[in-house]
């Protein structure tokens, strides 16, 4: 079996990495707030939307580089575009999505576009032979209509059409996985990227779960509250180091 050599993870993407923090952190400020002590399941329902929304968008582009990616200008001005819309789209979370249902889902489709052309003129390779990128193009290209619907419709219906190109984009290639080839991905740096990505929530986490850690050392919750936390990083190293294939992987159980 041919030895997969590791792309580098260029500074560029660490810098993309960089709004990203300030987008979990902001996704978390969502269910920062309860209402009479408690959340509603609404809040929660909206919380688990925009993470899938934020994380489909930079799982897009993290593929396009690890797939396509060599540092040429198409590359570079792709990539900052992203970011600059990345910075609005981050600045426009929250519970009252009226307030900022234009200025996020207008980022969205800049990014989306900005992706469909990355895809397609940054690929070097033709529509028409690559399966690869016939897929991500179709699920772009459907997001990327339903969110300018949406913004054409208005808040009080377009909203759905922009919730749903979002679910559609997350979803579409898990349906469509077996037309993608295996050997067009990069894995070593795929689960780099993706391990950033999982230490910047975890970072995020810590940050969140601190003030418990007050008063006595021997806080039953506190310990509650740092096993479950060590748990689930154990268990994302597990599946990792243990569980992935790295070698013949499509990176779908990855991702």
């Amino acid at each position: 079996m041919k030895k997969i050599v590791a792309k580098q993870v260029s500074m560029l993407e660490l810098f993309y990495d960089l709004i990203f923090v300030y987008a979990i952190s902001r996704i978390t400020m969502m269910i920062h707030h309860p209402i009479d002590g408690s959340l509603p399941p609404r809040i929660y329902v909206e919380f688990i939307i925009v993470v899938i929304f934020v994380l489909q968008i930079w799982l897009y582009q993290t593929v396009y580089i690890n797939r396509f990616g060599t540092s040429r200008a198409v590359d570079t001005i792709g990539l900052l575009i992203s970011m600059f819309a990345a910075i609005y789209l981050a600045n426009n979370i929250n519970t009252e999505w009226r307030l900022t249902f234009h200025a996020f889902n207008l980022s969205a489709a800049l990014t989306t576009i900005n992706l469909i052309f990355q895809y397609l003129f940054g690929s070097s390779t033709h529509f028409k032979r690559d399966h690869d990128l016939q897929g991500f193009i179709i699920a772009l290209g459907l997001e990327f209509i339903l969110l300018v619907t949406g913004l054409i419709i208005g808040y009080q219906y377009g909203v759905y059409l922009c919730v749903a190109g979002g679910l559609i984009a997350f979803l579409i290639p898990l349906a469509m996985y077996r037309m993608f080839r295996p050997e067009q991905v990069n894995f070593p740096h795929l689960v780099e990227r993706l391990s950033l990505i999982i230490i910047i929530t975890f970072g995020e986490t810590l940050v969140n779960i601190t003030h418990y850690f007050k008063g006595a050392i021997y806080s039953p919750l506190a310990i509650a509250i740092f096993l479950g936390v060590a748990a689930l990083f154990g268990v994302y190293t597990l599946l990792v180091e243990r569980f992935l294939n790295h070698q013949h992987t499509r990176g779908f159980i990855a991702m």
